[in-house]
């Protein structure tokens, strides 16, 4: 009897520690890419999510849009006037009212680098390799109270990013990058929760966003649709009026 106890004891811990073991860098993406339904991206061409953010207590309304390759499309309600940023195959634009003009204006080039990564609506961890990323296991830690990954991605020009993923769920909790605007370093660090399906997709619905360790504003998804009919239009930067135009 003792012989059997002392045998089931030691299958156990043999159990323990196969379970303990950390995983390897592939493993650690393929269980990311599975939880997530990544997959399925390569039946999704378009994607429209509707949402509010909350800033200071106060709340503003957008619509996402995005239609691979490389099309994306943000429209911000702010006290019935719109605001909106888009990016199309290399260019970018924006029309902000409170600027003095309804005129679109280009992008900056750090801000188009910015828009170019949120129009991959697969993340660039998944297929990473063939977008030219590359990636690294930074080991594992605790994060409060849940044990994660820290997965380092580093883009072709050198910016980078780290992902803290969920040892045993295997969703990232938050994205830490470092970049630099108007000469400033800025830690940014996004905050990911509240995980629901969407379709075959698995989505974050919650986003708390940090600067520099200050909370910047807090964004929650409430609808998603994919595959809608888009017109390409909306993201090419708009001409003057002709009207405008002729005075010039």
């Amino acid at each position: 009897m003792k012989k059997i106890t002392l045998l089931l004891l030691a299958t156990l811990i043999a159990f323990a520690n196969l379970n303990a073991q950390d995983l390897s860098l592939d493993e650690i993406l393929n269980n990311y890419y599975e939880v997530m339904g990544l997959k399925n991206y390569d039946d999704i061409n378009s994607i429209i999510m509707n949402g509010k953010s909350v800033n200071s207590g106060m709340e503003t309304p957008f619509t996402i849009t995005t239609v691979k390759p490389d099309k994306f499309r943000l429209e911000v309600d702010i006290q019935g006037q719109k605001m909106v940023q888009a990016y199309n195959s290399g260019s970018a634009w924006y029309i902000a009212p409170w600027t003095g003009t309804l005129e679109p204006q280009d992008l900056p080039p750090e801000q188009i680098k910015s828009m170019k990564r949120q129009a991959d609506m697969e993340g660039p961890l998944y297929k990473y390799q063939e977008k030219g990323n590359t990636v690294e296991l930074l080991g594992k830690e605790d994060m409060e109270g849940s044990e994660v990954y820290l997965v380092k991605l580093t883009f072709p020009d050198g910016d980078s990013q780290t992902y803290y993923i969920d040892a045993e769920n295997f969703v990232i909790l938050k994205e830490k990058s470092i970049t630099t605007m108007r000469g400033q370093e800025i830690t940014a660090e996004t905050f990911y929760s509240d995980f629901k399906p969407e379709g075959d997709l698995m989505m974050a619905h919650s986003f708390e966003v940090k600067m520099n360790g200050q909370t910047g504003q807090a964004v929650v998804i409430e609808t998603v649709k994919f595959n809608e009919s888009v017109d390409e239009t909306i993201f090419d930067k708009p001409v003057k009026k002709e009207a405008e135009a002729e005075k010039e």
